[in-house]
């Protein structure tokens, strides 16, 4: 008998532990109320929030760009949290300040901050993104000519149809390119154009690309050359 509840209240422990463990989090890709698209990680035991939406600050028009972070959220007990955000100044210089404590309350499809005393008063909502899956985009084998232009080739699919790419060139420095989001639609051919190649710049170079739909998802990264031509 003292053997059987031991080996019951261990069943009974490994019951709540998986149920601690399926319970919801911040962790994921939300839609705020501003209807802008942002990312849940970790963060040093909280949590960083990311923007998935490039857009502009409404007092200074900075650009804040796809998977910058915006907000960083540490513990202080329980659901409450203290929040730091990305403060912008004029000149768009920026430092991470304090703004307050709240209490974040998760369900399955909706997540809610309340900043007053008492956290009754929600200020701000956010609902889970539905989208789930990453694009797919492949590198194609690509060519331009020394002293003229080149283009970095390349497909890439989607289930909602738009994506953006960042774009690694490796050509004597360590190159980096990001489009905007827009259209991705299967069995097209899609090009990011440099201009101005150095006249001097010949042989072959590899370059990647990895591509972002709105909701934060990303694509497995994809490889191919650049042959650049006098």
């Amino acid at each position: 008998m003292f053997r059987r509840m031991l080996v019951l209240t261990a069943a009974v422990a490994a019951v709540a532990a998986a149920a601690a463990l399926a319970a919801p989090s911040p962790l994921g890709v939300w839609k705020a109320q501003n209807h802008r698209v942002y990312k849940w990680i970790p963060y040093q035991g909280g949590y960083e929030e990311r923007a998935m939406t490039a857009h502009v600050t409404p007092k200074n028009n900075c650009h804040v760009h796809v998977n910058e972070p915006v907000y960083r959220y540490t513990r202080v007990s329980g659901g409450h949290y203290r929040v730091t955000a990305k403060i912008w100044h004029k000149g768009c210089t920026w430092d991470w300040e304090y703004d307050q404590t709240i209490a974040i309350t998760v369900t399955p499809a909706r997540m809610t901050l309340s900043c007053d005393k008492e956290w009754t008063k929600v200020c701000f909502t956010y609902t889970r993104s539905a989208d789930t899956r990453a694009p797919i985009v492949q590198a194609l084998v690509s060519t331009g000519k020394a002293g003229g232009e080149a283009s970095l080739r390349y497909t890439v699919k989607d289930d909602s149809g738009k994506t953006h790419e960042e774009l690694t060139l490796y050509a004597g420095a360590v190159h980096h390119y990001k489009t905007a989001l827009g259209p991705s639609l299967a069995g097209h051919v899609y090009g990011y154009r440099l201009e101005g190649v150095p006249a001097d710049l010949t042989g072959t170079f590899r370059w990647c690309v990895r591509s972002y739909d709105a909701a934060g998802n990303a694509s497995a990264e994809s490889c191919s050359t650049l042959t650049i031509t006098a």
